[in-house]
């Protein structure tokens, strides 16, 4: 699952969280740059009902309480060139107890905790990792990349589609 979002509800993230959890997903912050047409416009329709886009770790964001969304991920990754930011958000007991349940180290309230209010303080990678907040260093690309549909087991979304085609619609694009 590729997220890209400013932040939201809290009790919404931790619901979404436990779902991701749930259905065992793995989760990456980035964004998508969706081919031909975006999915969000009127006319928009989708070649046999997919949307077929690349996920660039360059301007995809999580913020407030994406991050707990984050944290119901099985692998989470935020690129190199992603942000994650954090602030107090509230709700501090059920928010420790579902970071508990995630395995997510208490670093990452602290962190909230330490923002002043109305500031918004950017996380980097070694931080994430440390917290537990990331399970690795890499980026969308090892979820969403030419690769994962050869992996063991194989996703069930895998579809057929030439990584050459995807990136010579996407050049025409850019």
């Amino acid at each position: 699952m590729v997220i890209n979002s400013p932040g939201g509800d809290v009790l919404g993230a931790l619901a979404a969280g436990r779902l991701i959890r749930e259905r065992k997903l793995d989760v990456a912050v980035a964004r998508t740059d969706f081919i031909g047409c975006e999915p969000d416009k009127a006319d928009c329709t989708a070649e046999d009902g997919v949307h077929v886009g690349l996920t660039i770790d360059a301007s995809g964001a999580c913020g407030a309480a994406c991050p707990i969304m984050l944290a119901g991920g099985v692998r989470r990754l935020v690129g190199p060139r992603a942000q994650l930011t954090v602030h107090p958000i509230g709700l501090e007991q059920r928010v420790k107890t579902y970071l508990r349940d995630m395995a997510v180290g208490s670093g990452l309230l602290v962190a909230m905790r330490s923002v002043p209010a109305s500031r918004h303080r950017q996380l980097e990678p070694e931080t994430m990792l440390k917290i537990g907040l990331t399970t690795g260093l890499g980026s969308a690309d090892e979820f969403t990349g030419p690769t994962i549909c050869k992996s063991q087991p194989m996703p069930e979304n895998c579809r057929v589609v030439s990584t050459s085609e995807v990136q010579a619609e996407a050049a025409v694009k850019l």
